[in-house]
This record gives structure tokens, sequence and C-alpha cells, in this order.
């Protein structure tokens, strides 16, 4: 059935083009570098790893035996101080609890196994670690010394690459000396650029090890050529990771291999695109990562997270929603269950095979066999899988073609049903059920039908009177349609019309007290004679919280819920509400701020004059884009109204457009989209006679002081990069 050793073809960004796999030896050796176990791996890392599971799968899909080494590094980027500072929190409480450096290594890597298992990620054949290799790398470094590849300056060691002929050749970074390497400007290096083999280490530094060069740790570099040379040899087959991993980490793995043993590296270069989430990249300073435990706490299977990246070609970007999660869900529940149908319609006596059309099938083995060759395209593969379910060959065939590719895949579509047992169904009860169907007693047949699906038991009538009979799962049953999960699940009403006079659009998160404060200021000061709505976005609100709140306030018709998991970023969430809003005037306030009189009346006033974008209590002035003023005072046009209070007409939005997503923390976000509004003619009104009252603001209290800076810095850079040019917008 299987055509052996089929081409694959794969991109080899070594060379930067599609090209057919040829293996060196009968075993293709493949490595694919490693967690950094200092911390969990994210789902985004995740993504990496299942590229290179699919294509050693595929590899063996078409006949080849695999070597697989997946390292796990356990030293270079666990720095001390990184621990000191306890930006991680379980790595912070592992050092309150006296936990060594190897103790948090050993949990971390228990804790990316389990989830590498829960996605069918097979295992690879070795998975080494750093700091059992520490000879080896020393071996490594003292053969690149002796060749006068490196150098020792100080007890450090680095690379010198002006030695290395085809440093640039994955990257493209040959000349640019303004890249770095990550690794600090030593002024004793001959290169800045040239990086680290091995560093010395302070006495406080607890992961050091014993050299000829002093105690110190290995560069990260050198830790993944070391381990791939002795598992591997000097030269293997594919290299798997990352973009991110391009340059530098695997730039200095060819550079220092290549330099070390006089030869070739690796063959091919495969590397994945990185995952998004709200447009950007995963990271957990953006405070836009998730995890595997993210996914399960949700009732969510987390092979709807390997079926979401089959979806998607491996060098794309994808951009992950959890509306997109529970989407890949429902598909994979569908595929499952039409797998099952198939594998219980008896209309084809057993043994099946005996009924098989071989021909149709292979039609279809092939036509799916050439997408999978074709350099790991998965989402046809899929595409094709599902137009099967919809062709006319037969369930027992169609069942066939799903067990062909499921070894690749990793689906589970056989194994998914084992794991339900439906001989706990009494046979007698169904039995009922299909008498009362054949007495056309349907009424009783339905309360039957609704009886067993509580117990997530599921009929299933069939045409011919049968009915077959399923145990559901919490995957098929629990998932939740009504969570938003960003901006695009709502669609926008800016161009219906006014419904409304007023729209208050508030944020409810974790701090309930600062919510109920503002919101109570809210209903207490509307006028009796102003129509209006109030919509409250729950930003990861736990269920009680959601509950105690609208239980404190379901008197009052006025009030709209969106239910938001998991917590969106600052521009989002406010999109959310704006998209949903019906009032010709749309207020958007956070929650530090009580109302203490009647607002809207003088905003409704300010905003009658057409040439008025924004009104607020604080504006903000500059000169120079640099430093932003605020004021306070009097009454007058500035060039930013902040968030605190700021509102605007609705139909304001359809020429200015909506808040950048990519503004994740709150802070620049309203100077960002006051100069939108600016941009567009409209003049900014501050109002200081506006009659509230600013409290503490919670999420900048507790948000730690280094974590909110770099946010702020990177909105500010977002904000500079788009503006700094529009200086002749800013007020004289």
């Amino acid at each position: 059935m299987n055509d052996k050793k089929q081409t694959l073809v794969l991109f080899n960004t070594l060379n930067k083009t599609l090209e057919s796999f040829k293996p060196i030896n009968e075993i293709v050796k493949i490595y694919t570098c490693g967690p950094t176990v200092y911390r969990d791996a994210h789902i985004g890392n995740m993504r990496t790893y299942l590229l290179s599971d699919t294509l050693k799968k595929t590899l063996i899909h078409i006949g080849y035996k695999t070597l697989h080494v997946k390292n796990i590094t356990d030293v270079g980027h666990m720095r001390q101080e990184m621990l000191d500072q306890g930006e991680d929190k379980v790595i912070a409480a592992a050092i309150k609890e006296g936990k060594t450096p190897q103790e948090i290594a050993s949990y971390y890597t228990d804790k990316f196994l389990k989830d590498e298992k829960s996605l069918n990620i097979n295992p690879p054949d070795y998975m080494p670690k750093a700091t059992d290799h520490i000879n080896e790398m020393l071996e490594m470094i003292d053969i690149l010394i002796q060749k006068k590849i490196a150098y020792e300056v100080n007890q450090n060691v680095y690379f010198d690459i002006s030695k290395s002929k085809n440093y640039g050749i994955l990257s493209g970074n040959i000349n640019n000396l303004n890249t770095l390497n990550n690794e600090g400007i030593d002024p004793n290096k001959l290169n800045a650029r040239d990086f680290a083999l091995w560093k010395s280490a302070d006495k406080d530094r607890s992961l050091k090890w014993a050299s000829k060069y002093g105690p110190g740790f290995p560069g990260w570099h050198i830790e993944c050529s070391a381990m791939s040379k002795k598992y591997l040899g000097e030269y293997f087959d594919i290299h798997t990771g990352g973009v991110d991993n391009i340059f530098p980490h695997h730039e200095g793995e060819i550079a220092q291999s290549e330099g070390c043993f006089s030869k070739k590296h690796v063959n091919y270069w495969v590397h994945g695109q990185h995952l998004l989430s709200e447009g950007i990249k995963m990271s957990k300073s953006k405070q836009n990562e998730y995890l595997i435990s993210d996914i399960t706490s949700r009732s969510m299977d987390p092979l709807a997270f390997r079926y979401l990246c089959l979806m998607t070609n491996y060098r794309t970007r994808l951009n992950f929603t959890f509306s997109s999660l529970r989407a890949a869900q429902k598909g994979l529940n569908k595929l499952r269950h039409l797998y099952w149908l198939y594998q219980n319609d008896n209309s084809v006596p057993l043994p099946f095979k005996t009924s098989l059309n071989m021909n149709s099938i292979k039609i279809w083995t092939k036509k799916i066999d050439l997408a999978l060759l074709n350099n790991l395209n998965t989402s046809k593969v899929m595409s094709s899988l599902w137009e099967l379910t919809k062709s006319n060959l037969t369930s027992k065939e169609k069942a066939y073609i799903f067990d062909y590719i499921d070894p690749v895949l990793s689906l589970d579509f056989k194994k998914y049903h084992e794991k339900f047992n439906l001989t706990s169904i009494p046979q007698i009860e169904y039995k009922k059920r299909e008498q009362f169907r054949k007495e056309k007693k349907f009424t009783l047949s339905d309360k039957k039908r609704k009886q067993y699906y509580k117990q997530n038991i599921k009929f299933f009538d069939r045409q011919n009177g049968n009915f077959l009979v399923k145990k559901m799962s919490n995957f098929e049953t629990d998932i939740n349609t009504n969570h938003i999960s960003g901006s695009t699940d709502v669609r926008s009403l800016l161009h219906s019309k006014n419904k409304k006079k007023l729209s208050v659009c508030l944020i409810a998160d974790e701090y309930l007290k600062d919510f109920n404060r503002c919101l109570k200021s809210v209903i207490n000061n509307v006028p009796n004679q102003i129509s209006y709505e109030i919509l409250i976005a729950f930003n990861g609100v736990n269920i009680k919280n959601q509950n105690q709140i609208k239980s404190n306030y379901k008197s009052n018709g006025n009030l709209k819920y969106f239910y938001i998991d998991p917590a969106c970023g600052a521009g989002a969430v406010r999109n959310i509400l704006i998209k949903q809003s019906t009032g010709e005037n749309l207020i958007l306030l956070d929650t530090s701020i009580e109302i203490t009189g009647n607002i809207f009346e003088e905003i409704i006033t300010d905003l009658k004059d057409q040439n008025i974008g924004l009104t607020g209590p604080f504006g903000l002035k500059t000169n120079d884009l640099n430093h932003f003023h605020e004021n306070s005072i009097s009454k007058e046009y500035v060039d930013a109204i902040q968030l605190y209070l700021l509102a605007l007409r609705r139909n304001t939005l359809m020429k200015v457009g909506l808040f950048r997503e990519n503004f994740r923390f709150y802070r620049n976000l309203d100077i960002d989209f006051s100069f939108q509004v600016k941009n567009e003619n409209f003049k900014l009104l501050s109002n200081p006679n506006i009659p509230i009252k600013r409290h503490v603001h919670s999420v900048w209290e507790n948000t730690h002081e280094k974590t909110r800076d770099e946010l702020s810095k990177d909105n500010y850079k977002r904000f500079l990069t788009k503006w700094k040019n529009y200086k002749h917008l800013l007020i004289n």
C-alpha cells in the first residue's frame, strides 16, 4: 500500500529554497533544540516541537528509520541573577523554599515532558541535559583554541567570527556589526559580535564548573554543538527549531561545529514560524503567553491545539486565540465522531478488508501523501481529510484512510473512542428506546434520549430504524461558546443606528472594590431623561465574581455583559465594547474614577461641536512628543485625552478607527488613539469641569515596577514608530 521512500520536499533555511530530502545514511539523524527549563514552555514553544514531531513521523510514514535527539538546556540561560530577581513566581517560591537550580530544572523538565505527552509528541531517542555534557563542551572549546578559531580573555573564551568563512550563511547577518549576539560588549573582544564559548563565573554563582580557563559555565551555542556531535556525529541530516533560533543560536552552532570538525555540520535546517497572540509574539513579558494547562483548565483537549497547528503551514505565522482553539476543538470532535460512525457502520460485513475498494483508497492516500510530502503541507492534508468525509467511499474505506494517516497527524481517531466504555450502559435501557421508536412513541423515546444525554451518553438514529450509542467526553460537551477571546469574536454595530443617547464602557478585573465604586457612581448620576447602556467586560474575571456583580445589579436592565476569557489586552478589550455599543455618545471609563455629579450633560454639550473628536477631564500636552504634561486647570485644546475618562461620538470611530490591539498594556494607548483622532482633523478638548474624583489606579500600583516600566516603554516605542513624523499635529 505504502510506496516506500517517497520523496519528501523540505524548505531548507540554509539555502532558502525547497529541496528534495536525501538522507546521508539509512537512518535519518535529527536534532531539535529543546526547552530551557527554568520556567514553563508555552504553547508557542510547543508549536515548534510539534513541527519536529510531524517531520519525524512523516519520515517514518514513508519508510525511513530515524534517530532523534532533543536536548534539555539546564544551564546557560538559567542565570543566577534571573533566579535572584524572582521574575518567575515558581522560581521565586523555589528559592524561598531553599531549592537548588537543579531541582528547579528537574521540576520544569517533568512538566515539559507531560505537556509533550498530552500533545502526542513522541519522545526522542535521546534527551541529553547540558549539565551532563560539560566535558564534551570543553573538549570542543580546546580544539577551537588549538585551531586559533577561539581565544581566551580574562577566563572567558570567545569564538572569533572573523575565522569563520561561512558565518552568517544561515541568517544573512554577515556584516551587520550592529547585531550583537546578546553577549554584551567586552572591551577585550576582538570583535563585538564574537560570542562566548565559556564564561567566567563569580563566586556566588551556583551553576559553575572547573576548567583550565577557570570556574565558569558554557555558552548557549556550544551546548547544542557538543550534544549533537556526541549522539549524531559531526555531520547529520536535519536540525529543527523555531525561527528565533536562526540567529544567533544556529548561526553560532554552524560556525563552531564546522570550525571544530572542518566539515559541513547539517544538511537541512527546518524552522517553524512564531505563534502569535493578539498579533504579537507570545512571551511572558508581553503578558500574552498561554500554557497547556490554560487549555485543559477550560475543558479542552490539548490535541485541539495540535489540530489547530496542523491547519496552518509551519512556515506561516499563526495568530492564536481561544476562539480559534474552540473552533479547532469542534472540528476535531466532528472528525472523531465521523470516524466513530464509520467504524460502527455495519452495512459492510466483516472482515471489512475483503469489501474495500483499494483502488479508490489509493487515490485518496496518494492525494494525502502528495500534500504531506510537499514541505509538510498539513493544512492540505486536513482539507483532504474533510473532503474525504463528503466522498462516495464507504464508511469502512473512509475509516481505513483515517487509520492510514493518523500515525502522522496523531489526533487519536481510534484510541480516543477506546477510552470510553459503553458496556456500562444497560442494554435493556436503550433497547427500550428502540422499541419506543418502533411503536412511534416519540415522546417517550425523546425522554429516554434526554435522560442519557445528562450522563453524556448520546443516541444517533440511523435511517434503517436502528441507532448507535456513544459516550461523550468533556471535550465534546463542555465547550463554552459564550466566551470572547478577541475583538474579532464580536460583530461591529458601529454602522447601525443609535439606539441610546449614551454608552458607558467599563472593564471589570480583579479589583472588584474599584469596579463597584465606579459602576455605582455611574448609575447614581445618569439623569433620568438620558437613555443609556453600560457595557461591562468581564476581562478574565472568575465565575464567582461575575455572579456577584450580576446579582448586585440584576434589577438594572441597562447593563450588558461580555465574558472575556482569557483576559484581553488593553486595546482589544476596549474594542470589544466599542464594537457592541449603540449609543450616540460613548464614554470609556476607568474604574479608578468615581463620578461625583452630572458629567453626562457636560460631555454631551462638548460633543455637540462636530470639530471635537475627544473630550475628557484629563488632557495632555507636549512640545516634542518626548514629554507629555497633564492639563487639568482650564478648559482648552490638548494633544491627548487620558483614558481615565475619554468621551467621543460613536460615529467618529467610523472615520478614525479603533484602538491598536498590539497595545496590551494601557499606558500610552490613550496617547496613540488621541493622535489617530487628531490625524483626521479633529480637536481634543480637555474639560476639568467634568465632576469626577480620581482614586488610586490599582492596576498600576499592583504591577511590578520593572514590568510596568518595560510595558510602558514598549508601548511608547509603538507610538513613536507611527507618530514621530507627525509633530504638525501638536497644539502650539
